[in-house]
């Protein structure tokens, strides 16, 4: 029996494995997620789903982060950027559908960069730092 080599021979395998292994990922904060880790928009995306089922079911918004602990399994992508101090919110504070001017909660480099920002009106956007500076903050 004749030893078994793959058809591109070692060299032409470590080309492909190489190859296939350098394609341009996404970066903490874009848009683009890869499922195992919640990007800033995931996460606040997350959060405003969290805080539409707190209301709907009747529920005051969390004021503290062992509030979202239950029910965690169901918003992990918020949970996962509240803890990691990734996205700050403003805890206690509702959505409110007249509040799309007011942050309600952001990416943490958006006070320096710019990034990710949660409105009060429940609608994910982008701002700059400079925007985000002179945006009113839910309070």
């Amino acid at each position: 029996m004749r030893d078994w080599r793959p058809p591109l021979g070692p060299t032409g395998v470590l080309v492909l494995v190489l190859v296939a292994g350098c394609g341009k990922g996404p970066r903490a904060g874009d848009g683009e997620g890869t499922g195992a880790t919640p990007t800033a928009k995931e996460s606040l995306t997350n959060l405003a789903d969290l805080l539409k089922h707190l209301e709907e079911s009747g529920k005051k918004p969390p004021a503290r982060l062992a509030e979202v602990e239950p029910i965690e399994p169901a918003f992990p992508g918020a949970y996962l950027g509240l803890v990691r101090g990734e996205v700050v919110y403003f805890w206690g504070k509702p959505l409110n559908p007249s509040g799309s001017a007011t942050v309600l909660a952001y990416e943490k480099r958006a006070e320096t960069e710019g990034g990710w920002v949660l409105m009060q009106d429940g609608k994910v956007k982008q701002m700059t730092a400079a925007e985000f500076k002179a945006a009113p903050k839910a309070k």
